[in-house]
């Protein structure tokens, strides 16, 4: 039986034996990259975060960025291949291309065999290792030398020229491998084969998409005392998620609805893990494994530990723990540029985009821009009984002319916006908050704080009544208005009739002028003095 054992042994390990060894040259890491980041829709900080912390989180899988790193590469002569190690954890690899090599490309595969348990035994069939047994009589560990028969599927190996079924004996507590093999790796890495006539060292660029990398605007705006002007600051955060750090990179941000088809993602890493593959006694020597619940577990291995990278910068240091950093840099302003239809951030110099990191840039510095604060109302009468009354509440509304002559000027990334009040003492109190779209330069940008505290709006329809014209139906409506201002300063009242959409809507009769607004919807603008009330009335149809 331990003949024909051997000869199966002998027969697997021929047939798992790699194929006849090519020549490999391996780029470890980027002499530099560059991280451009895209989004498809305005991304929420304060969400980003939390699902942070959340660990079910799929954040590395989602985002998308192109990176362009160029490395210096080693070429040898005839069929070789090369390794690219060190690239993001979210490559995508079919989106991969390379360019600088003095030959064609032959073949590119995207490496995902990680370094497990399982995957050690698979690569080191036929290998020696060392392993470290507690002798049962006196409690001793011994270090013996053993060689590697069968992978993580059933480990076996031979030691003095028996059969061990790990961790089924009961006495092997631990593996020791002397190196990694070739091929695993704790990061995805990438490889391609090629043919060259003559060696040589070529300065390659590798571009790809990957994800993991997502960023975010956020604005602080400051009102001053005399409710007239602000002062904004805008503020760039970058995200990385993924486990690839980008040292001193080029970094810049693309503002736009990107179109995308959800197929950019990455491949899933290989984990390959260990089967017990007991035999019926547990072991070809002697006894029986008294305690078979260790069988079912990855036993303990040890490989050489890596050398230590270099430390990076303090600022952009990577934490020990799950937490991100957050690093803050507003020394210098990034750059508004154009790309096609999107809008394009450049960063004023090179920064580190560490693993699980977020970083934040200003890109946006403005003072004295003027403003105009508007209580809000928007009329919803359609559905209402006649004679009925309805009290509501105003929202204050902030609008800003996003123009040169405004004192803005530049395209708007969505994004929240903290609104500070100024007191006349220069103290800062929170003001309210706001949340906006995208904005190009041109069209009005509008801040929704909250509700007016002086204001107070009542409706009541005070008519109705419909008439029927070759078979067109038209229903009309007479609508009673009146703001009050309970405050000591005179209020900007704006009132819009939800109504304005329904078809063949057209006002018939007003007390007070309508206009449209340059967001496209009719409005009555009233000033309202302190401690006084105006009144509006208007008469309205709709048709069926």
């Amino acid at each position: 039986m331990r003949a024909a054992l051997m000869a199966a042994t002998a027969l697997f390990s021929l047939l798992a034996a790699p194929a006849l060894a090519q020549t490999v040259s391996t780029s470890e890491k980027a002499d530099t990259a560059t991280v451009v980041i895209y989004r498809d829709q305005p991304v929420d900080t304060v969400e980003l975060m939390e699902r942070s912390r959340q660990s079910w989180s799929r954040l590395d899988r989602e985002g998308l960025a192109l990176i362009v790193e160029t490395r210096t590469i080693d070429v040898p002569a005839g069929d070789a291949v090369i390794r690219f190690e060190g690239v993001s954890t979210g490559i995508v690899p079919q989106s991969v291309t390379i360019e600088g090599l003095p030959s064609a490309v032959l073949e590119q595969n995207a490496d995902f065999d990680l370094l497990t348990p399982g995957a050690l035994l698979d690569k080191s069939i036929g290998d020696s290792v060392t392993v470290v047994q507690t002798n049962p009589a006196t409690g001793r560990e011994e270090v013996r030398t053993a060689v590697v028969r069968s992978g993580g599927a059933g480990a076996v190996l031979e030691i003095d020229g028996r059969y061990e079924a790990l961790s089924c004996s009961g006495l092997i507590q631990r593996v020791i491998f002397e190196d990694v093999p070739e091929g695993l790796s704790d990061q995805p890495s990438l490889s391609i084969r090629t043919r060259s006539d003559a060696p040589g060292r070529y300065t390659v660029t590798l571009a790809y998409l990957s994800t993991g990398l997502q960023w975010s605007t956020d604005y602080v705006a400051r009102l001053s005392p005399d409710g007239r002007t602000l002062d904004l600051t805008g503020w760039l955060t970058l995200a990385n998620f993924g486990g690839t750090s980008f040292p001193d990179a080029p970094v810049q941000v693309v503002a736009g609805d990107l179109q995308t088809t959800g197929r950019s993602v990455p491949v899933d890493p290989v984990l390959r893990r260990r089967s017990p593959g007991c035999w019926p006694q547990d072991t070809t020597t002697n006894g029986v494994n008294p305690d078979m619940k260790d069988a079912y577990g990855d036993y303990p291995v040890a490989v050489p530990a890596p050398p230590a990278p270099p430390p990076p910068p303090a600022m952009a240091r990577a934490p020990e723990t799950e937490v991100y950093d957050i690093v803050v840099t507003g020394s210098r302003i990034a750059e508004q540029g154009e790309l096609g239809d999107y809008k394009i951030f450049t960063l004023p110099s090179p920064t580190t985009v560490a693993a699980r990191q977020t970083k934040q840039v200003r890109f946006l510095e403005r003072t004295a821009v003027p403003y105009d604060r508007v209580n809000r109302q928007w009329l919803r009468t359609l559905w209402e009984e006649p004679g009925e009354t309805e009290t509501s509440t105003p929202r204050v509304v902030f609008r800003l002319r996003n123009t040169e002559a405004g004192g803005l000027g530049l395209a708007l990334p969505g994004g929240n916006w903290s609104l500070r009040q100024i007191l006349p003492d220069g103290r800062s109190v929170l003001a309210g908050e706001a949340e906006t779209e995208d904005r190009p330069v041109g069209l009005p940008l509008e801040l929704t704080r909250g509700d007016a505290s002086d204001v107070e709006v009542r409706t009541r329809v005070t008519g109705d009544g419909e008439r029927t014209r070759r078979a067109l139906t038209t229903q009309w409506r007479e609508v009673e208005v009146v703001v009050s201002n309970f405050g000591g300063d005179a209020e900007t009242v704006e009132l819009i009739p939800m109504e304005f959409g329904e078809t063949g809507f057209r006002i018939t009769r007003q007390s007070l002028r309508s206009a449209v607004t340059e967001s496209g919807w009719p409005a009555w603008t009233l000033t309202v003095p302190p401690e006084d009330s105006v009144t509006l009335t208007y008469r309205y149809e709709v048709t069926e």
